[in-house]
């Protein structure tokens, strides 16, 4: 139950209401912002200590304190808009009224790190393990916090810790091979993976990752074989065809190789493009021309899972705006997602009824699935609306 009591005061509340980096290595239009700034250059290192001990008898499962519901509710409410800084100021503050509140550590260094700011993620997260040594299995994320670090052996003894308390969590498994993958130990880095692999077989980047091993071994029909079940699982992500296409070089299969490579530039720079926006929205959560982008990046990846979800951060930007409701229909009616597109559609008829182009596009949607009786009722619509 990781965080369980943050989490459970957000459902209750809510009928109501890289190390180093301080605040310098923003965005133009985040430099511009005092708050914002302000925000990011909080050091978490800085916050109040408790004396150990002090938490020995906490109980995740509780809701907090009376004093600190207002506190919690402006994290809660952050975190629901998705405004990472806003989240970070909240968490300050109540770490501030109640020093080394565990579940407050813990999103506090899971907000670090879904900004990046691994080396201010590590500190609140090693203070909930000062605290709480027998639930470290909810700490993984320190794990990858030390290995973005470049830390690797801090990384493998965490993982190894964590998987000491819960031997089955995949991603602490997973984050154990490529720490000792990092420390040169490729044996023990491919024993890992086999074990993400028996506990999830679909795990695409345990697939990727074994294919990298087998392929610096050399072992290239193996390593090729790894490669297309990574691809087959993920298609829309870069590093599988990037393998293909070496593997398929290497074994003199010149046209394949060329295909695989072309296949990898077009989703490597979608992908960046893709990562280049989340970044910058999770600073700027509310941009809507930046929400924009991300759905082009999204659906330039050919992930529908990936632009669905942006999508729908789109419209819950802009819930009754033409303009998001019909590039949603746009989007998803191009990608062949006839389910969601036919939604899309619905909800364009009943927010913008009167709109001549919306009727019009609608016609020719309907007329493309087959769906005769929509497209007469649709063109009905738009005569009555021309005045014809």
């Amino acid at each position: 139950m990781i965080a369980a009591a943050l989490l459970a005061w957000i459902a209750w509340c809510a009928p109501a209401a890289q190390e180093g980096r301080r605040g310098t290595d923003l965005a133009p239009d985040a430099q511009q912002d005092p708050e914002r700034l302000a925000a990011l250059r909080l050091d978490p290192r800085s916050l109040p200590r408790a004396p150990l001990g002090r938490w020995k008898a906490f109980d995740p499962a509780a809701k907090p304190d009376e004093k600190l519901r207002p506190l919690w509710s402006a994290v809660a409410g952050a975190l629901r808009q998705r405004d990472l800084p806003a989240a970070l100021i909240a968490l300050h503050r109540l770490l501030g009224a109640e020093p080394d509140y565990p579940p407050a550590l813990h999103e506090l260094g899971v907000v670090y790190f879904r900004l990046q700011r691994y080396g201010d993620a590590t500190a609140p997260f090693e203070r909930y393990v000062e605290h709480l040594p027998e639930r470290i299995a909810d700490t993984r994320a320190l794990g990858h916090a030390y290995y973005s670090l470049g830390r690797y052996a801090e990384a493998r003894a965490h993982y190894e810790r964590v998987l000491a308390k819960q031997p089955d969590m995949v991603e602490a498994v997973r984050g154990l091979a490529l720490a000792l993958l990092r420390l040169g130990d490729e044996s023990g880095a491919l024993a890992a993976l086999e074990r993400v692999l028996v506990l999830d077989p679909a795990h695409d980047e345990a697939w990727t990752w074994k294919a990298q091993i087998l392929y610096d071994r050399e072992e290239l029909e193996p390593a090729l074989t790894a490669a297309r079940k990574a691809r087959d699982l993920a298609p829309d992500e870069p590093r599988p065809w990037f393998l293909i296409g070496r593997i398929q070089s290497d074994l003199g299969h010149a046209d394949e190789s060329r295909a695989a490579q072309r296949r990898y530039e077009e989703l490597h720079g979608a992908s960046e493009a893709v990562r280049a926006l989340e970044s910058a929205l999770a600073l700027h959560p509310h941009d809507a021309a930046m929400l924009e982008r991300l759905v082009d990046a999204c659906r330039a990846t050919g992930s529908l899972a990936k632009t669905r979800g942006a999508l729908q951060r789109l419209v819950a930007e802009r819930p009754r705006e033409y303009g998001p409701r019909r590039k949603a229909l746009d989007v998803l009616d191009a990608l062949g997602d006839r389910a969601g597109a036919l939604e899309a559609a619905t909800v364009l008829e009943e927010l913008f009824p009167d709109r001549a182009e919306v009727w019009e596009r609608l016609v020719e949607f309907y007329g493309r699935r087959g769906d005769r009786p929509n497209q007469l009722r649709a063109g009905e619509r738009l005569l009555r609306l021309r005045g014809r």
